[in-house]
């Protein structure tokens, strides 16, 4: 598959996702991500893998204590048998890694990695004009906004944002685009007159500047002449 037809399809994937095309998907995905943040935002990763052990490993207590009392009250087995001897017994299944596994998610890491590289080059070199002044807007706000609210905040704004505006969007999407379509028609001829200020005045300023060095370059000529002629009357007298 080559690299355009995989950002093209991660990027129908994302679009799917914060469109709600599949609400189950999208409201799991959500979830994860506003809680992962707000977790992170007041504890640790290391409070939250050790809570997360300390779990695991309280209830598995619990829960094979009472398997193997029991079956030593109520089989009539001399050993009891251990509710994970099937996990311990395939040593092979239980530390083998799954290579294709791996293959599969270390190519999807590099596909999402090349995708916001390309999608951030197109920004940053100014393929389309008015994307590029979206996101410069986007990004001097961010910039702004952060100087005075935490990171987290905003990246959860954000996040919470991307799965709602889509969805509204496609709710009120004639009116939506009528007002985009004049908005950008607004900020297009702005530019288009600051380009052609610009390209006046330089055309103005080039030929003062032209302008001045050749009556610089005249009055020196004729001040040498005046000097030569002065010169000349001096050494005659």
């Amino acid at each position: 598959m080559q690299r355009n037809d995989v950002t093209r399809r991660i990027e129908r994937d994302v679009y799917g996702i914060l469109q709600w095309k599949n609400p189950v998907r999208s409201g799991i995905t959500l979830i994860t991500i506003v809680g992962s943040i707000l977790l992170t935002q007041s504890y640790s990763l290391l409070q939250l893998g050790a809570a997360l052990l300390t779990v695991a490993i309280g209830l598995n207590l619990v829960y094979v204590t009472f398997v193997v009392q029991t079956q030593k009250v109520f089989s009539e087995s001399a050993e009891p048998v251990h509710p994970y001897r099937g996990v311990f017994g395939n040593e092979q299944q239980l530390t083998t890694v799954d290579k294709r596994m791996v293959h599969h998610y270390s190519s999807l890491f590099v596909d999402i990695s090349e995708t916001l590289i390309r999608a951030l080059a197109r920004i940053v070199f100014i393929e389309d004009m008015m994307t590029s002044l979206k996101w410069f807007g986007i990004f001097y706000l961010t910039w702004g906004i952060s100087a005075h609210v935490s990171s987290r905040t905003i990246i959860l704004f954000f996040v919470i944002s991307a799965f709602i505006f889509p969805r509204l969007y496609m709710s009120n999407k004639g009116i939506v685009d009528s007002h985009l379509m004049h908005g950008e028609a607004i900020i297009k001829e702005h530019v288009n007159n600051a380009q052609e200020y610009a390209k006046d005045n330089m055309g103005t300023a080039y030929a003062k500047t032209r302008a001045y060095f050749a009556k610089a370059g005249t009055s020196g000529t004729d001040a040498k002449n005046s000097i030569s002629n002065t010169s000349a009357s001096l050494k005659v007298d």
